[in-house]
C-alpha cells in the first residue's frame, strides 16, 4: 500500500471515529393513528410553537424547504398569520383552509438544555538566547504567550411534533425527537427539521 493510500484510508476511518462519537438526533415515536389508512399527505401547513418569532420564522422555514425536497408541498404558518410566538387553534385552522393545505405539522419546542464549558486560558513563557554562554540567564530574553479561555457551547433541544387531517383536525401521529449537543440554535433547528421530515417519508405520511 502506497503513502498516499494509506493516508486518505487513515483520514476515512478518523472521519468515521468522529461520526460514530457525536450523538445522533433521536427519535420516538408516541402515536400513530392506526385507523388513518394508506392515505398520503401532499399539501402540508407548517407551525412551529417555539419562544420566540426569529426562531418560529427559521423552523417553519427548514422544515418547509425540506419537505419542498421530498417533493410535498409546505405552507410555512408565518406566511399566513404573520410572526406571533402564540397562535389559537381557530387562526390556525383558518391558516390551513386558506392554503389549501390537507394536513397540518404542527411542531413544540418543549425543551431547550444549554451547557457552556469553559477551558481557562493559560500563561506561556518564551525564551530566547541573546548569545554568548547560554547557560548565561542574563542573555535570554523572556516574553509572555497568554492563552484566551476556550469557551464550548453545547445545546440539546426536545421537540414534539404532530400531524393532523387538515379536514376535520383529527391526530395522526406525534413523535418526539431529541436533537444533542449542537455548538448552534441554527444546527440544531437544521438537524430536528431534516429528523422530523426523515421520519414522516418513513411512516408513508407524506407523497
Amino acid at each position: 500500500m502506497n503513502i498516499a493510500r494509506a493516508s486518505s484510508l487513515l483520514s476515512a476511518m478518523t472521519l468515521f471515529v468522529i461520526a460514530a462519537c457525536v450523538p445522533q438526533t433521536e427519535v420516538i415515536k408516541l402515536y400513530d393513528n392506526s385507523d388513518r389508512g394508506s392515505q398520503k399527505y401532499e399539501r402540508l401547513l407548517v407551525v412551529s410553537v417555539v419562544g420566540d418569532i426569529g426562531t418560529r420564522r427559521r423552523l417553519e422555514e427548514l422544515i418547509s424547504g425540506h419537505l419542498e425536497a421530498a417533493n410535498v408541498a409546505a405552507i410555512a404558518a408565518y406566511t399566513e398569520t404573520g410572526l406571533r410566538t402564540e397562535m389559537l387553534q381557530d387562526e390556525i385552522d383558518a391558516a390551513a383552509r386558506h392554503a389549501n393545505a390537507d394536513a397540518i405539522l404542527i411542531t413544540h419546542i418543549v425543551s431547550v438544555d444549554t451547557r457552556v464549558d469553559i477551558d481557562p486560558g493559560r500563561t506561556h513563557i518564551l525564551s530566547e538566547c541573546r548569545g554568548g554562554d547560554p547557560i548565561d540567564f542574563f542573555l535570554y530574553d523572556y516574553r509572555e504567550l497568554k492563552v484566551p479561555d476556550s469557551v464550548k457551547i453545547a445545546h440539546t433541544v426536545v421537540a414534539v411534533s404532530s400531524l393532523y387531517d387538515a379536514s376535520d383536525g383529527e391526530r395522526l401521529w406525534t413523535i418526539q425527537s431529541t436533537c444533542f449537543e449542537k455548538a448552534s440554535m441554527d444546527e440544531v433547528l437544521q438537524e430536528e427539521a431534516k429528523a422530523i421530515v426523515r421520519q414522516l417519508q418513513f411512516d408513508n405520511l407524506i407523497g
